[in-house]
């Protein structure tokens, strides 16, 4: 009886090993997953408009027959990829009895610094390298025109949340820029407000989902004597499609 014990024993403990060896089941296997921040990483092309004001600052210089001035809804195309932001828009105006041209085209690049939160939902502060090129014709010469290029930097403040149906973020931010006519070759400072708020859905639409967004852009120019002197207000909405 006693020998009988001990082997019931001895295979009592065997069983246990082999069950303590054994794998888990598969949902036992996988740590929970990291709920640290992750910047967005999307992939999209975008279309939308903006409705955009461009006048003379007060200290401008040039004469009223070659003031700049318009109110017009302009066509943008956009490509966003990740932390890099491209915008392109064009549009025309009546000026003096003429049809001119106006171009517009940046470049924002957008780093990240988390102050609170997580994967989930967050509060971060962006900074962001920011670069634009802008065209407004006048009814001079090409020299009258306006052709300024800025490149600069801010930063500001981003709230983002980010579910499995939607990723939603909205920020605003403040940014100093160095700006250079390209004719005249007048330099100066350009001070920008710019303001985002998107809404990816995955899952909705073609392809990867939808990108809905809003855009506000307010931009000041001072440059040489004063004759580039403008300002700008843009604001308006678009939407993408992932790929």
């Amino acid at each position: 009886m006693r020998r009988r014990s001990l082997r019931i024993l001895q295979g009592g403990l065997t069983a246990v090993f082999i069950l303590s060896c054994a794998p888990r089941p598969a949902g036992a296997q996988y740590l929970e997953p990291s709920r640290s921040y992750a910047p967005a990483d999307a992939r999209y092309v975008s279309g939308g408009i903006f409705a955009r004001d461009f006048k003379p600052r007060p200290g401008n210089t040039a004469p009223e027959s070659l003031a700049v001035s318009y109110t017009r809804v302009m066509p943008v195309v956009g490509f966003r990829q990740g932390p890099v932001d491209f915008l392109f828009g064009y549009t025309t105006y009546d000026l003096h009895g003429a049809a001119r041209s106006a171009i517009y085209f940046g470049v924002t690049f957008t780093g990240e610094y988390v102050l609170s939160g997580n994967r989930e939902r967050a509060l971060v502060l962006p900074f962001l390298v920011d670069a634009d090129f802008t065209k407004s014709e006048s009814a001079g010469t090409l020299h009258d025109n306006f052709d300024v290029g800025s490149i600069g930097i801010g930063t500001g403040i981003k709230y983002r949340t980010n579910g499995e149906s939607v990723d939603f973020s909205v920020m605003a931010a403040a940014v100093i820029h160095y700006s250079f006519d390209g004719y005249s070759l007048q330099t100066g400072s350009s001070p920008a407000a710019v303001a985002e708020a998107v809404a990816l859905l995955p899952g909705v639409g073609i392809l990867n989902g939808l990108a809905l967004g809003y855009r506000f852009r307010f931009q000041a120019w001072t440059l040489g004597n004063g004759r580039y002197d403008y300002r700008t207000v843009n604001n308006g909405i678009f939407l993408g499609v992932m790929f």
